[in-house]
């Protein structure tokens, strides 16, 4: 297999990796186990190699979509739990940006790859149908779904071969067990029934558990102004107010790719937008918040500079958003205020969206 299939410093699965995990596959697909798991019957298997835990979920019984979601992680579970409460519509732009998981989907063969269709020739394997081929993907927040190395083929491979398990479980016994039992020690915390590996005799023996997830504590970059000469500046431009800003930070709906078999990123997109006039005053994009978020700093420095005023106060919506200006707004003595919505500058993301869906269909269509 050729280098550019997969990210450039990740090993790519080896042929034995690759059939492992169809054979596996394909005892799943037989299997059928939809037909009585629900799509948020989520139950968690361990890492026999890492320790990490994937919250796993069994998908067709709802909208027809076959296969497994595995989150991974507290960061894939806190993913998880948004979507199934309904915190985040799946129609949202940040939808497709908050995903940490392993992904095996059944398909039509027209969204396989051309790399994806060379390993089943490899391997020897045939299918033929609607939702019939198998599509394995990685997917995390800020990056574009990709193609799985060595150790998630591995883990996926487990991932697979214990939800057969508790699938078949659940078809004899009922899914009861999976419900979420209280935590011994921790009452107002859930526990999952969980797989948990155990190495014996050269092996691995399976056991049943309840393991209750760590919290999920998201960590924010902040930034403040070095060149005391430039805040005193600024500063004194503050004696005049304008009308208040709109800041949104977020992903840019358009991926970006830096050189071929590397990993396709969405970059970070800063809009600053003036509510007196209703007018956008700055943008811009940067590959990293949490390195590079100084640029979003400097750009409001220009604007600042350009109209020689503060605004009255900067309003948020994202925690991202509010840490990043926090330490800024402070030194400068600006009000930075969070709000639930920013209805002008939302509409502005969706606008931005809705453009690349229609460049990428309308591209689509062209190549066809």
């Amino acid at each position: 297999m050729e280098q550019s299939f997969n990210n450039l410093y990740r090993p790519e699965p080896t042929l034995d990796e690759w059939r492992r995990l169809y054979e596996a596959t394909i005892e799943f697909k037989k299997l059928k186990p939809w037909k009585w798991m629900h799509d948020n019957d989520l139950f968690a298997v361990k890492n026999p190699e890492t320790d990490e835990y994937a919250y796993c979920s069994i998908m067709g019984s709802m909208d027809g979509y076959y296969g497994i979601t595995a989150y991974l992680g507290a960061e894939g579970l806190n993913g998880a739990f948004k979507l199934i409460n309904d915190e985040i519509s799946p129609e949202d732009p940040d939808s497709m940006f908050m995903l940490n998981c392993l992904m095996l989907s059944l398909e039509d063969r027209q969204f396989l790859t051309e790399e994806d269709r060379k390993v089943i020739k490899q391997l020897g394997l045939r299918f033929r149908g609607k939702n019939e081929w198998p599509l394995f993907r990685s997917h995390k927040p800020g990056y574009f779904p990709w193609y799985i190395s060595s150790d998630e083929c591995r883990f996926l491979t487990v991932i697979i071969n214990q939800c057969i398990y508790v699938a078949l479980k659940c078809k004899e016994e009922g899914s009861d067990f999976l419900r979420y039992s209280k935590a011994v020690n921790e009452p107002e915390r859930i526990a999952f029934y969980t797989r948990i590996p155990e190495r014996k005799n050269g092996g691995i023996k399976w056991n049943d558990d309840y393991v209750t997830p760590p919290e999920y504590t998201p960590s924010y970059s902040t930034f403040e102004i070095k060149d005391e000469l430039k805040v005193r500046r600024l500063k004194k431009l503050g004696k005049q107010k304008g009308a208040a800003w709109e800041i949104d930070t977020f992903y840019s709906p358009g991926p970006v790719q830096e050189r071929p078999g590397l990993r396709p990123y969405y970059p970070k997109v800063c809009l600053v937008f003036e509510q007196g006039r209703g007018r956008i005053l700055g943008f811009n994009i940067i590959k990293n918040i949490e390195t590079e978020g100084i640029k979003f700093l400097e750009m409001i420095n220009e604007i600042i500079e350009k109209y020689k005023r503060f605004p009255f106060k900067i309003m948020v919506q994202r925690d991202e958003t509010y840490y990043l200006l926090y330490s800024y707004c402070k030194q400068l003595g600006i009000t930075l205020e969070k709000v639930d919505r920013l209805l002008n500058l939302e509409e502005a993301r969706y606008q931005m969206h809705n453009f690349f869906e229609y460049v990428s269909d309308t591209g689509s269509e062209s190549d066809d």
